[in-house]
């Protein structure tokens, strides 16, 4: 009797480590839009609108999530941008916002990059919560 309470016990804890890794991996993938919105009222807002129709130095970022690079109405784009035909989802977001130059070479861009990949999981976040189709 106590060597099968001893596996009942045993068999518990072990589901309950790989739920609370599984919820720990989640949450080191998932961003916070409203720390995303700090980053972008610092570091993007100079540039970049988050209103629909509202174009700056760079496009509007609202709707950017799920768009293709070099296709917001109004702004005029780099050459590199419009060829790069990059569809903006976690991955390419979060590789470009690391070193914008690097990824997409001829980009007149002139933002080094956000080197902490915490901060770029926010502003996915927060861009992906300004995208209305991807809400």
């Amino acid at each position: 009797m106590k060597d099968n309470n001893a596996v009942k016990l045993f068999i518990i804890a072990t589901v309950a480590a790989a739920a609370l890794t599984l919820t720990t991996a989640s949450a080191q993938t998932m961003g916070n839009a409203a720390m995303g919105k700090q980053v972008y009222l610092h570091q993007c807002s100079g540039c970049h609108s988050n209103k629909p129709g509202v174009d700056r130095f760079g496009p509007t970022l609202a709707g950017v999530y799920g768009r293709m690079s070099g296709s917001a109405p109004l702004h005029h784009y780099s050459a590199a941008m419009k060829a790069a035909h990059i569809i903006w989802n976690n991955k390419t977001l979060n590789l470009f916002l690391q070193n914008p130059r690097d990824y997409v070479r001829g980009t007149v861009m002139p933002y080094r990059g956000l080197r902490s990949a915490r901060a770029r999981l926010n502003v996915i976040a927060y861009l992906k919560s300004i995208s209305p189709l991807q809400k």
